[in-house]
């Protein structure tokens, strides 16, 4: 392991990459949910892959292949009615080849802390380029052991994080050599209802400007199975691992800040609600629009903050 601590990447080639086949030229609507100004927003993640053998190792030649997903390198336009839409024009999405003068042992895998700065692992465009308008971009970092690290900013109006994730196991799937992905995509963004539009009838209202801090809580999975089993004996029924360690650090936190024991204490998280389409939609899935409800239990803390089990 390296200890002089000059870990850099370098960026080795990088422009857009258009689909290797001509994909079809229309304008596709978008759903309600997908609409939502909120989501006009870049989502950023690091996906770290040893070597190992049968490892695929996504490319240029990869990205090129959108196939059934070519709306990915399509451009987001607004319409005549002021609508945000997908021009499927077969641009094609931002990559970048890059490599790092180190091992992935040398930087521990990139476990926070970083030891190398996230923006030179993640495929940011070049200044004339609007990344809000580039549903998806991509950028391969190859580490000396043979490692690499794949850096993927889309944006979040194209698809959820199941969408995403669908999208980018296509990827894998065409990097191996696949004639097609796994999953066939789903479109289908007209099944969820629009509602009837309200007409304005004053200024836009006004929301609170709120200075988030972000955090990591890592749970390991003998932590999330002694959680479970303190649930279940407490109460004799059966929670996941995100009931789990959401509750458990909900409850950390609450008693960190110190609130009283009646003042109420929210938490707020996003959840799936595919099967609500499940009459409309293939069993066999591949729907990867945005399709999620905020959830936001209330209970007070007092109910739970000072007790160590999970009676609450």
């Amino acid at each position: 392991m390296r200890t002089d601590m000059s870990y850099t990447v370098t960026r080795l080639a990088q422009g857009i990459v258009a689909p290797a086949q001509a994909t079809p030229e229309e304008t596709i609507s978008l759903s309600v949910i997908d609409r939502v100004a909120g989501l006009r927003h870049m989502v950023r993640s690091i996906h770290v892959f040893k070597k190992g053998r049968g490892r695929w190792r996504p490319s240029k030649g990869s990205v090129q292949g959108f196939g059934p997903y070519y709306p990915f390198a399509g451009r987001f336009v607004d319409s005549d009615d002021g609508e945000v839409v997908v021009s499927c024009t077969g641009e094609g999405a931002w990559f970048i080849q890059a490599s790092a003068n180190c091992s992935l042992e040398d930087v521990r895998f990139l476990d926070y802390p970083l030891m190398i700065p996230q923006e030179d692992l993640l495929p940011y465009p070049s200044p004339e380029i609007n990344p809000l308008n580039l549903p998806f971009m991509m950028q391969v970092t190859e580490f000396t052991c043979g490692g690499f690290v794949v850096g993927l900013i889309s944006v979040h109006t194209i698809a959820d994080g199941l969408g995403a994730a669908q999208f980018i196991s296509a990827i894998g799937d065409m990097a191996r050599g696949l004639p097609r992905p796994t999953v066939n995509p789903i479109w289908a963004r007209h099944l969820i209802p629009n509602p009837p539009k309200s007409p304005l009838t004053g200024p836009p209202p006004q929301f609170p400007s709120f200075k988030f801090q972000y955090t990591t809580v890592d749970f390991s999975p003998e932590s999330i199975r002694q959680l479970k089993s303190e649930y279940f004996e407490a109460t004799g029924e059966h929670c996941s691992a995100f009931d789990a360690s959401i509750a458990k650090t909900w409850q950390a936190r609450t008693r960190a800040i110190g609130f009283g024991h009646e003042e109420p204490v929210h938490i707020c998280f996003f959840a799936n609600t595919r099967h609500l389409l499940a009459g409309a939609l293939p069993q066999e899935g591949g729907f990867y629009g945005n399709c999620f409800t905020r959830w936001r239990p209330p209970p007070p803390p007092g109910r739970w903050r000072n007790r160590s089990s999970w009676t609450w």
